[in-house]
């Protein structure tokens, strides 16, 4: 092919003529020209009328027919037939529930339009204020409010929407233990819903917890989401609180704690060595030191103890003249038992010169029983114990000459011995 182009545009040379060719003869002096014929290349036909152009025109000329023989060539190659056009419709179920938007390539077309056979359309749809998207009906499924088609045929879509309302999911915990009005359901956005804890027989209310709280039974939910509230329950339980006067009396085999409705508590009270039960205040009664308590509400018991020994205390003046004298008395039967002890003490003072005392216990015959005499410095205390001889009064007699007050303290039992002043 270059070859041939090559001598296109190559310049036509004249034909080949004889040449001449001189000779030697044997003579050498004498020159003899002899023709010879030169046998010619065989030569290309030619165009004749090519050769009228000139170079420029040629180039010009091969140029036009070497485009037309491309243009021709692609174009047959680019050929195709036409590809289908196929219809999409789409609506909005309600029509006032939201729009639906459609593109292509990234350029948004109309919701009702011809495509060609394999293109993608992108959908989104927008709900309207107190809707939300539902999903994708028709040619389209799914519930994502964006979805992609092929167009691969006649397209008939649909986009539901629904009108936005929220949840309440009301629970009761233990589920025995009592119910909810107003309990769970579907409301509109904003709604206020009201909403009441019953409780069981045998329970009661405790509190609100999820997206409510509170301790009352009755509460308002706003509807501005979807809302779970659980209304807690127990069952009913009394408190009983007991206690002892004094705390150093005695004791009792239950402590303070609760119980459920109708429960029997037994108590039983157990006085302190030199203490003895007295009774029982409150919420019970009676001088047994057993009791049941029924827990049919809230309860306070107090068990009250007294020392078995009868405990007096007396300041006792100054007697430097006639001296300090103070007597109690009790009427005692025979065969009983008299103990205790007496202390008479005070503050040591240079000046007072008597520190002597004396504590007696007389008989209804006037006989002494039992008689000390003590120093109130170093003698201060006196044991004492007897059994009772003779029914009658029995008398219990102390007396000092401190120049100062002294201070008694007398423990004896039995009790109901009674001073002889005021």
């Amino acid at each position: 092919m270059l070859d041939f182009f090559k001598k296109l545009f190559r310049k036509r040379k004249p034909g080949s003529k004889p040449a001449q060719v001189k000779r030697s003869t044997r003579l050498g002096w004498r020159k003899r020209i002899t023709k010879v014929k030169v046998k010619e290349k065989p030569r290309i036909p030619r165009i004749e009328w090519w050769d009228q152009f000139s170079l420029r025109r040629r180039i010009l000329i091969i140029a036009a027919a070497v485009g037309i023989g491309l243009g021709a060539w692609f174009g047959i190659q680019s050929y195709q037939p036409p590809l289908p056009m196929y219809s999409l419709s789409i609506a909005a179920n309600p029509a006032g529930g939201g729009s639906v938007s459609a593109s292509c390539g990234g350029v948004v077309s109309p919701i009702r339009a011809n495509y060609r056979d394999g293109s993608p359309v992108t959908l989104t749809a927008t709900p309207s204020a107190g809707y939300e998207f539902g999903s994708w009906a028709g040619d389209a499924s799914g519930t994502s409010p964006m979805v992609t088609i092929t167009m691969d045929g006649d397209k008939d879509i649909t986009a539901d929407f629904h009108a936005i309302r929220y949840t309440l999911s009301a629970s009761v915990s233990p589920p025995e233990g009592g119910l909810i009005s107003g309990g769970s359901s579907t409301y509109e956005p904003d709604s206020s819903v009201a909403l009441t804890a019953t409780p069981s027989p045998g329970y009661e209310f405790i509190s609100w917890t999820g997206d409510t709280s509170g301790t009352s039974p009755e509460v308002t939910v706003t509807m501005d989401s979807d809302k779970s509230v659980t209304a807690n329950f127990s069952i009913v339980r009394y408190r009983l609180e007991v206690s002892v006067s004094p705390p150093e009396g005695g004791m009792l085999n239950a402590g303070s704690g609760t119980y459920e409705p109708g429960s029997s508590v037994a108590l039983v009270a157990t006085p302190s060595p030199g203490y003895e039960f007295i009774s029982w205040a409150g919420d019970v009664s009676g001088t047994s030191p057993e009791v049941s308590v029924t827990m049919d509400s809230d309860k306070r018991v107090t068990a009250n103890f007294e020392t078995i020994a009868q405990r007096i205390e007396y300041t006792m003046s100054a007697g430097e003249i006639s001296g300090s004298v103070i007597s109690f008395s009790n009427v005692l039967d025979r065969g009983g038992i008299i103990e205790g002890f007496v202390e008479l003490t005070g503050e040591y003072k240079t000046r007072d010169r008597t520190f002597r005392w004396n504590f007696e216990i007389i008989n209804p015959e006037g006989r002494q029983e039992d008689i000390y005499r003590g120093h109130w410095v170093n003698k201060t205390y006196h044991d004492f114990s007897f059994t009772v001889a003779y029914n009658g009064t029995y008398k219990i007699k102390v007396d000092h000459n401190s120049l100062y007050d002294l201070y008694l303290v007398i423990e004896v039992k039995p009790k109901g011995w009674e001073s002889s002043k005021p």
